[in-house]
């Protein structure tokens, strides 16, 4: 296979999974490590950059009108949930990265699974995001760091256990990605840029347009899917995947 072909194919995989329940991170782990890709960091920072480029583009509207209204009490809980996701990254950010191997992501598939299942059932209220769900959400945010841990299939989770309306809490799940990922993007690229690295911007380019148009399209099908009750499809995905790891790997 081309590198341009698997560079764009990684883009594929990170602009899909990064709004879908099943951890962007395990899945980049998972097929650069087969296709022996040089440059891992860059491109998954690359690729992460292309998916907030998505969620800018989704979300311009909502994003707009929090800008206009600064006092609105979605910019508040979206601090609330930046603030513990930010401090359990910096303090085990650099003791998870020495678990990341493709063994290691059975586990985190298996619980993410446990936890769509958990979202899929959960009855759904009208109630808005308050801060208390907001915090939570974040320190599950934070966690998700660890290898094979959803993002979004975590913050749902902890946001439908607050008895938070679905729609609702899915959306501002999608929204507190944007400082985080941003975050992580600026962090990373300073630590990896001062090592010097060479970097086939063509390549770069691409990763970043493919994760930009998967990620609105994972967008926009994990909103559909919500509504229908359907997360238990990737729950079965997430433990078939976990299965073939332990007995191809």
């Amino acid at each position: 296979m081309k590198t341009s072909i698997k560079h764009i194919f990684i883009g594929f995989i990170q602009g899909l999974t990064e709004f879908l329940p099943v951890s962007s991170s395990g899945h980049i782990v998972l097929f650069g490590s087969m296709f022996s890709l040089d440059n891992l960091m860059l491109i998954s920072i690359v690729a992460h950059i292309g998916t907030l480029f998505a969620v800018l583009f989704c979300y311009r509207n909502k994003i707009i009108e929090l800008i206009k209204h600064p006092k609105n009490p979605t910019n508040l809980n979206l601090i609330l949930a930046t603030i513990p996701a930010v401090v359990i990254v910096l303090i085990f950010n650099e003791k998870v990265e020495s678990l990341f191997s493709i063994k290691s992501l059975t586990w985190g598939f298996i619980i993410s699974a446990f936890l769509l299942l958990i979202a899929d059932f959960k009855p759904n209220k009208n109630k808005y995001i308050n801060k208390r769900a907001s915090f939570i959400m974040g320190i599950a945010q934070g966690l998700a760091i660890l290898p094979g841990i959803s993002r979004s299939g975590a913050t749902l989770t902890c946001g439908l256990l607050c008895n938070r309306n679905k729609k609702e809490t899915l959306d501002f799940s999608f929204l507190m990605s944007i400082p985080i990922i941003l975050a992580s993007a600026v962090y990373e690229s300073f630590n990896l840029f001062s090592s010097q690295i060479n970097i086939e911007w063509g390549n770069i380019f691409l990763v970043m347009i493919s994760s930009f148009i998967f990620g609105i399209l994972s967008i926009k099908l994990m909103l559909k899917i919500v509504k229908n009750n359907k997360l238990y499809y990737f729950s079965i995905y997430m433990v078939v995947l976990s299965l073939l790891i332990v007995f191809l790997f």
